[in-house]
């Protein structure tokens, strides 16, 4: 077979690149590995390189073509290090959210990921803050925040616990944890978990 019918990481790579400088649509994307899939003469240069070709073909078996998920795709092209279930599955989290709790001495009381958290700031900046009150009708029970903590009214925003996923997915594991408890962690690996009794009196 030819070098040139060979697709190779690089080829992947440039797709990718494509479509972050807002070169081509997601239609474009799933029709490049429609077409690479139904080309007689063409193969891969590693299982890496096929499985992802695939996934790109079938999004709706998949995962979906999002500027986060291309972000996942490039860098598992370029490190193998696959993270494309931590930022789209939450039951990939299940486990991480039991060993918490067992660490911390806490039951497991997972949350509806369809129900809402309360959001304070920006999330991509650390530390990041959590804590977990009794839950209210369509609530977790569960605040996060970063910077400096305001009573203002309007500080926390409601957003869907799922959507966390694609923002900060190492979150999740923490939401399994009982109400009463409370994190603090950084990018850098720093956790800190403890109980606070107070936090289950909401007035």
């Amino acid at each position: 077979m030819n070098q040139e019918n060979k697709i190779s990481r690089s080829d992947l790579i440039a797709k990718c690149d494509q479509y972050l400088n807002g070169e081509i649509k997601e239609e474009e994307f799933e029709n490049y590995a429609w077409n690479l899939i139904t080309e007689e003469y063409i193969d891969w240069d590693d299982d890496v390189v096929s499985d992802i070709i695939y996934q790109w073909d079938s999004p709706e078996i998949n995962f979906p073509i999002t500027k986060q998920n291309i972000i996942l795709w490039k860098h598992q092209l370029e490190t193998d290090e696959d993270l494309l279930a931590d930022y789209n599955l939450w039951n990939a989290h299940i486990d991480r959210q039991k060993k918490i709790c067992e660490k911390y001495d806490s039951k497991w009381n997972p949350i509806n990921k369809k129900l809402k958290i309360g959001v304070g700031s920006d999330l991509n900046a650390d530390p990041i803050h959590g804590l977990r009150h009794p839950k209210e009708k369509g609530t977790t029970g569960w605040y996060i925040w970063t910077g400096e903590y305001s009573e203002s009214d309007d500080f926390f925003q409601p957003m869907c616990a799922e959507h966390l996923l694609q923002i900060r997915p190492e979150l999740i594991k923490y939401f399994g944890l009982d109400v009463g408890y409370r994190f603090l962690i950084d990018k850098n690996g720093y956790e800190d978990v403890w109980y606070d009794k107070k936090l289950k009196n909401v007035e």
